[in-house]
């Protein structure tokens, strides 16, 4: 008998404050920052779902996506150059 958890892999996820969530997209979590998720396995015996996410400077991690607070990457703003920040607008 084998000690392996069985899962299956999902093609997607609704996911609670980020909606239908696929491999490939990028996520944020508040403590790893940005990340890709690589795969979305369910377990056989429990049901229980959980997100594997590559994050850019933690690694892989598995997440379950109730207890992750994952949200949709935040858009990037231009970052405002030291003189525009002293004087107000660039001339």
């Amino acid at each position: 008998m084998s000690n392996k958890m069985e899962a299956n892999e999902l093609e997607s996820l609704d996911v609670n404050g980020v909606g239908h969530v696929t491999s490939g997209m990028q996520l944020e979590h508040p403590v790893f920052g940005l990340g890709q998720v690589e795969a979305i396995f369910k377990f056989v015996k429990s049901g229980e779902v959980t997100i594997r996410i590559n994050f850019e400077k933690h690694g892989s991690k598995a997440l379950a996506p109730e207890y992750a607070n994952l949200s949709l990457p935040k858009p990037k703003t231009q970052k405002s150059s030291l003189i525009s920040k002293l004087f107000g607008r660039d001339r």
